[in-house]
């Protein structure tokens, strides 16, 4: 083998010694979940309320912010202690937006009683972290297999609303949740008040199905517009009641009575399942 002279080899050296040192990976940052229309977006489904109704799936949006490259996931459902994948899905960067485009996914279907956990993994890459989301639980509920109270309830809008979550109110007013669309009606003696009160929150349930909540503030302007008033959602609930069969003449603490022209046009529209 050939020696190599020793001036030589100290020069080798010296050079060696004035190269840069190798740089540390960059770590990887954390992925920033964001669900539309929602302020926590680590409690998956967090608009379901908690409940979703058989023969209906719930499904919610989510976009991440500032990612570095397109990114992949799956929406996963536990079964007998294992996490199933229910769906993959990817978000995209977008030129000049600091938000990905958003993904919708969402729970399964089922004729069922039965409470079921999900979760979002978002997966890792060279230079992002992984995201896992809280487990969601989620109670599907069969309103066919209500009993007391609840199914007096159910009996009574089953016709209009046949799929629908339905909860006891403890306080005296009923009201619907404009997202998970569940309606919690307060306990009303048998006859007209109970139907007026079923009937009414039976008649946002099909508001609000005609628009997700992004649109809600349009529904809300177009009926304020029409009922010349602030409350025109509600004023539309009764007159869609009334035409569903509730007795004006027998109730009294509605919203209107008045349901003639337009204002009776626009709640037979929202009851026939037609927008605005």
């Amino acid at each position: 083998m050939r020696k190599i002279p020793a001036a030589l080899l100290t020069c080798v050296l010296a050079l060696g010694a004035l190269l840069p040192a190798a740089q540390p990976a960059a770590a990887a940052t954390a992925t920033t979940v964001v669900a539309a229309g929602s302020s926590n977006a680590k409690a998956l489904f967090s608009n379901a309320g908690g409940y979703v109704a058989s023969n209906k799936s719930f499904g919610q949006s989510y976009y991440l912010k500032n990612i570095k490259s397109n990114r992949t996931g799956v929406l996963q459902e536990s079964r007998g202690g294992k996490w199933v994948t229910l769906r993959k899905v990817s978000w995209r960067k977008q030129a000049g937006s600091a938000n990905s485009t958003a993904v919708t996914v969402r729970t399964t279907k089922t004729t069922a009683t039965v409470v079921k956990k999900y979760r979002l993994v978002v997966n890792a890459t060279k230079l992002e972290k992984q995201w896992i989301s809280a487990t969601a639980t989620l109670r599907h509920q069969n309103p066919r297999h209500y009993t007391g109270y609840k199914r007096t309830v159910y009996n009574t809008v089953k016709k209009y609303c046949p799929n629908v979550i339905i909860l006891e109110e403890s306080r005296t007013r009923s009201y619907t949740y404009s997202t998970s669309l569940r309606m919690n009606v307060a306990r009303r003696p048998a006859g007209q008040l109970l139907k007026y009160a079923a009937l009414h929150e039976c008649a946002h349930v099909r508001q609000f199905s005609l628009y997700a909540p992004p649109q809600q503030p349009t529904l809300h302007k177009k009926l304020n517009a029409i009922y010349k008033t602030t409350r025109g959602v509600e004023m539309a609930a009764d007159c869609m009641a009334f035409r569903m069969g509730v007795n004006s003449k027998l109730i009294f603490g509605t919203y209107t009575k008045n349901c003639s022209g337009a204002r009776g046009t626009a709640a037979a529209k929202l009851l026939a399942g037609r927008k605005l």
